[in-house]
């Protein structure tokens, strides 16, 4: 139970849903309902697809170039840093104006950012393929709520509650990668 809480929210913070919020209403607040719904679909299907291709095929590319589980986990911390650290002080920005937002930058990097890819291979290794496979659906799962629901979740926290559980979020997310740096060294010195 502990490796599948683990995994659940690992996963989770990387996804980020939550801090997705304020771009998903941002870019979609001009739209109608159906607009709205349809690129929600295609955003979140597009992010579940990504993910399960990079759970299954990411470590065959690893092999292919050469990578150590080790490197991996320290580009991966020092991406998880550098991400956190970027959400954190508020600094990434993208305009887009039409529904081709569903690809990019919902899906792609907001969802299923690096963070989110290097936590699914992290998780694989670490908890197995068939904890992460359902913990992966779970979390696409919630961030269809999460991000459907956004408006009255707004609504209800307000836009200064979103912003402080993004900037929680950020600090959990810095942790995660300086776990992973540490864990990586640990590693590479112990061969």
């Amino acid at each position: 139970m502990g490796k599948f809480i683990a995994s659940l929210f690992s996963l989770f913070i990387t996804l980020d849903p939550i801090g997705t919020i304020p771009f998903y209403i941002g870019y979609t607040h001009s739209f109608p309902d159906e607009k709205r719904n349809k690129i929600l679909f295609i955003s979140i299907s597009v992010c579940f697809f990504i993910g399960v291709l990079f759970l299954y095929f990411g470590e065959f590319l690893f092999k292919y170039l050469k990578i150590s589980f080790s490197d991996f986990l320290i580009a991966s911390g020092i991406i998880l840093l550098i991400f956190s650290i970027t959400e954190f002080i508020g600094t990434s920005q993208f305009k887009v104006e039409d529904e081709e937002l569903c690809i990019v930058p919902l899906a792609i990097p907001l969802l299923a950012g690096p963070a989110f890819l290097t936590t699914i291979l992290i998780s694989k290794n670490f908890y197995g393929t068939g904890i992460t496979l359902i913990c992966l659906f779970l979390n696409i799962i919630f961030a269809y709520i999460i991000l459907f629901f956004s408006q009255k979740i707004t609504h209800a926290i307000g836009k200064t509650g979103i912003k402080g559980i993004i900037k929680i979020l950020s600090l959990f997310l810095a942790s995660l990668g300086i776990k992973y740096i540490r864990e990586g060294i640990g590693q590479i010195i112990k061969y």
